[in-house]
């Protein structure tokens, strides 16, 4: 709806192939684990860092269909940032308990909402 009426959008996303596949105008994909998508807490100038190459996708992509992969990497390994992260989405806890969801999320197969 907010396309369609002028006013243009870009999300950004850890998972970017999921994300691409429900149809999104723009795309930012950045590698940086899940529930974190804009750095790590308390990191204010990182996190300005993220925003302003997500807006700058945004500036840049003047038409539907663009996907970016955002140049940052984590600071820590996988397992790190794991023990660090308290907060699961709830696509996180999905996955956890009904792990063959993967594959059909990635065909596109989106349930609708219940």
């Amino acid at each position: 709806m907010l396309e369609a009426g002028g006013l243009s959008t870009v999300s950004l996303s850890m998972v970017p192939a999921f994300t691409r596949s429900s149809g999104v105008p723009r795309l930012a994909g950045i590698a940086y684990p899940m529930s974190r998508p804009m750095g790590r807490p308390g990191d204010a100038e990182g996190q300005r860092s993220v925003l302003r190459a997500v807006l700058q996708v945004l500036d840049a992509a003047k038409t539907p269909g663009t996907y970016v992969e955002l140049p940052f990497t984590w600071p820590q390994t996988p397992a790190q940032a794991r023990r660090e992260a308290t907060v699961r989405p709830p696509i996180y806890k999905l996955l956890t308990r009904k792990p063959w969801l993967l594959r059909k999320l990635y065909a596109g197969e989106i349930p609708e909402e219940r």
